[in-house]
Formats: C-alpha cells, sequence, structure tokens
C-alpha cells in the first residue's frame, strides 16, 4: 500500500527503528548540519539513522531528515519494498506509470497565506554549510513548471535559496528540463509560474529527483511506484498542479529575464559552487498543513543523503533505459557514491560485439547528458557495486591507449569546480562545455583461467571455519 502522506510515512518509519528523534533545541546556523554530517560520517551505507529534529530555532515545524536516502533500507522503506526489489519496483513503475487524478482538496490546504501573511522565513532556516552559504536553503523541494507549448509538466528537485519572505532563489543546471521552460518563458517575455511542494509521499519524492526523458510525466511514474495514482490539487495563484497532501506548498512567478545574486552553495560534489546570477521566484502564496513537518536533504560532501539516493535511483533509471527502452545487454549499472553519484558510472554487460561497448555509453549519455564523466564498461562477471572488482577489471582487461575514449565539448554537471576555477560564477558559458572518458574494461580476446580457488574447496573450508579457530 502507498503512503498517503510524508507523516504517515515517519510513523512507519519510526516504529521500524530507523528514525532518531533529536528532542532538545537546536541552532539552525550550525547543529543540524553538524549533527547530521556526523552522523552520515560515522554510521556506514548500510547502517545510518535518519534525524528528526523537534526544535529548529525559533521555528515551530519540526524537521526530518536523512527520511528517504539516509541508508539503501530507508531508502526501500520508502518504496515499501525491500533492498533487494528496489530495482524491481522501479521498473515497474517506469513500465507501468498510473497518472496523476485531480482531486478538489488535500492536507495542503488546511491553511492559506496570502499577501502580507506570506512567510517563507516561518520555515526551519538551516544553513547547510556554515560560514560559508550565504543563507538558509530549502534542500528537499518538489519544483513544478511547464512547457509553454505543450503544457506537460516537469517535476524536479532543484536547490532554493530562501532570500526573504515572499522571495526566493532558484538555481536550475542549463541543461536540465526546467531550464528548458526557463528559456521558452523568457523568450517569450511571459513571468513563469513555479510551484515548490515540500514533504510528500517519498515516491513522488524519488521521481524527482530522478532524470527521464524530456516530456515524461514524473507523477506518473511516480504512480507506478506507488502502484495507485497520486492525488493533484490545484494551485491558488498559478496554473499548476501539486501532491494533494503535501506538507507545504510554496507558489510563485519567476520574474522573466530577471536575476540576482544566488549561491555559493555547498554542492553534492563536496565543493562550493561558486554562485552566480540566477531567476529568483515571487511567491504569490503559501499552502499548508496546519501542523506541518519540514523536509531536508543533506547534500554537500560524499556520503551524503543526495548521494545515496542519486546512486540507487539514477542507477534504476538508467538500466530501465539501456536495458528496455534501447535493448542493450546490460547486466547492471551503478552511479558510485564517492562520484557523487554523477562523476563515476560503472556498467556491466555481456557484450554480443566489441563496438556495442561504446554504444552502451552513447546510451547512458543520450539519457544522463551530465552524468558519467568517468564511464567504465565491464564484462558480466564484475560485481559493479564491488569496487574492488571494478579496479581489477581496469587494471588488467584494458589498455589505456586502445580503450579509452575521448569526447569534448559535451555538458558538464553545473556543479563540477574541475571545469573551471573557483572565480568563475556559475552562470557564466566557461563552465557549460566540459568532456568525458569511456574505459572499456572487458575482455577483448580469450582470457586464462582466473586464479581463484575452486568454490567446492571455498565450501568445505567455511563448513570448517570454528575448528580453525575462527568465530563464525
Amino acid at each position: 500500500m502507498p503512503y498517503n502522506d510524508l507523516q504517515q510515512y515517519l510513523a512507519r518509519l519510526e516504529s521500524s527503528g530507523k528514525l532518531h528523534w533529536i528532542e532538545q533545541r537546536v541552532d539552525p546556523s550550525w547543529e543540524v548540519s553538524a549533527i547530521t554530517r556526523h552522523t552520515f560520517d560515522r554510521y556506514g551505507w548500510n547502517d545510518r539513522p535518519a534525524l528528526g529534529f523537534r526544535q529548529v530555532g525559533d521555528c515551530k515545524f519540526p524537521l526530518v531528515i536523512g527520511v528517504i536516502g539516509g541508508s539503501p533500507a530507508i531508502y526501500a522503506h520508502a518504496l515499501s519494498t525491500s533492498v533487494e526489489k528496489i530495482p524491481q519496483v522501479w521498473e515497474n513503475g517506469q513500465r507501468h506509470p498510473i497518472d496523476p487524478v485531480l482531486v478538489n482538496s488535500g492536507l495542503c490546504k488546511e491553511l492559506i497565506c496570502r499577501g502580507a501573511d506570506i512567510d517563507v522565513l516561518s520555515l526551519p532556516q538551516v544553513v547547510w554549510t556554515p560560514s560559508q552559504d550565504p543563507g538558509p536553503y530549502i534542500t528537499a523541494p518538489v519544483v513544478v513548471t511547464k512547457d509553454i507549448e505543450t503544457g506537460r509538466r516537469n517535476v524536479g528537485t532543484y536547490r532554493i535559496q530562501m532570500k526573504g519572505k515572499q522571495h526566493v532563489g532558484l538555481y536550475v543546471g542549463g541543461a536540465q528540463h526546467a531550464a528548458r521552460h526557463i528559456r521558452q518563458y523568457e523568450a517569450a517575455k511571459q513571468d513563469m509560474p513555479v510551484a515548490i511542494a515540500i514533504g510528500m509521499d517519498p515516491a513522488i519524492v524519488l521521481t524527482s529527483i530522478s532524470k527521464f526523458p524530456y516530456g515524461t510525466d514524473e507523477f506518473s511514474v511516480a504512480g507506478g511506484l506507488r502502484g495507485e495514482a497520486v492525488p493533484l490539487v490545484q494551485c491558488e495563484t498559478v496554473d499548476l498542479q501539486v501532491p494533494a497532501n503535501a506538507e507545504i506548498v510554496i507558489e510563485g512567478v519567476m520574474r522573466a529575464g530577471y536575476r540576482e545574486q544566488e549561491g555559493p552553495f555547498g554542492e553534492f560534489s563536496g565543493y562550493m559552487s561558486p554562485g552566480g546570477q540566477q531567476p529568483v521566484i515571487d511567491v504569490t502564496c503559501i499552502t499548508r498543513r496546519r501542523a506541518p513537518v519540514y523536509h531536508s536533504f543533506l547534500s554537500q560532501m560524499p556520503p551524503s543523503e543526495s548521494s545515496c539516493i542519486r546512486s540507487l535511483s539514477r542507477s534504476a533509471g538508467l538500466f530501465h533505459h539501456l536495458r528496455n527502452v534501447l535493448g542493450l545487454p546490460v547486466q547492471d549499472v551503478h552511479f558510485t557514491e564517492a562520484g557523487g553519484a554523477s562523476g563515476m558510472l560503472v556498467i556491466s554487460m555481456k557484450k554480443e560485439y566489441p563496438e556495442q561497448v561504446k554504444e552502451v555509453a552513447w546510451g547512458a549519455w543520450s539519457l544522463m547528458n551530465k552524468e558519467g564523466k568517468f564511464t567504465v564498461v565491464v564484462d558480466d562477471d564484475i560485481d559493479v557495486r564491488n569496487p574492488f572488482q571494478v579496479e581489477w577489471a581496469m587494471g588488467f582487461r584494458a589498455q589505456p591507449a586502445r580503450d579509452s575514449f575521448l569526447v569534448d565539448g559535451v555538458v558538464p554537471s553545473g556543479v563540477d569546480p574541475s571545469t573551471a576555477a573557483a572565480d568563475i560564477p556559475q552562470h557564466d558559458p566557461r563552465r557549460r562545455a566540459g568532456s568525458k572518458m569511456l574505459i572499456d574494461a572487458t575482455r577483448k580476446h580469450p582470457y586464462p583461467p582466473a586464479a581463484r580457488v575452486p568454490k567446492e574447496f571455498i565450501d568445505r573450508a567455511k563448513d570448517k571455519w570454528s575448528e580453525y579457530g575462527f568465530s563464525k
């Protein structure tokens, strides 16, 4: 059964022992980020708990973080499945999307604030990179925009800078689908409607973060993940629809052609993005639950919630695209967490002919044009999630001069600091060109047998393990 809303999901997460609440008041200018960062550094990939903060400064709304991507186990809870079945749930959701339904009202309409009652700063004002971010950011927004010509919507997650009671800054990388919408409206000299939803069924959030072909309705994919249509409500002041049971919804318009300084911000790359001149949203309405829970992500240096979510979601989405859309013999896909689930991509395949390795790489880059700066393709006997095996394949199945393939002049990640010096602003054209490398670490000819102890002997040794003086 799908979750009706964020709070129902949190109750389930807490009952499973995965959510740790901090009862005492914490300082949003440093303490929330410090506690969260130490939690992610202290606990391993599989053991991190999600965190809840009851009192964040003077704000009356509790804050939760890590509740979707704290660990693979938490991510599995978000999809009501097991860790092993996460790819299967994603596959089903993409193959069998369910269109959303429009309803008359929902939890997000319990309170409606207009005019002087609008106050974005009533939300927890958390500084995520203390002493370096210029102020608080909303890090888990589900941002809804639409194509000016077709009316088809895009649902994405982008960073939102809290600038004042009634206006926020937005950074959208130039290759993102929402950026296409911004260019459309500005070419038409029209202000663009925007809706920002915070806190909802985690399946909706996961589709917002994931990459799909342009024109895909992420709410339909979320319906496929949930096994049930996402209920949407009409916004009050803009012609957009948002999840009916969101905790908080911010409506607004983006002024055509207007820019302000946005950033810097501690990004998923693990470095401070330089900031630059970016669009501003004038807030026209805030709707919310009477007692909402504020949802945030931890980004910044991997490991983070951002890197965990991106790794699991992007890997599943790309696997579906390569295997079922393009029909390539791909066995597994993995964006590494250390690479921010962006810069390093490993794909295993059952190669049918030599040129097929490049077909796989081009297929990956066609869907996720900013990702996979270093893409490694290995044979199907290699576990793409085991860095030791991947390095072994690179070390002994590839020759650098023969098996490296470079592509220049492609779209890079907008927050990759290797593209330009730190003093070059984020909107500068010099940050809009990068390169990619494919490493073909598959076998090119018959190989001698692997120097492994046969499995039958390993199994016999395991049966006698305690006799050797080891604990089971």
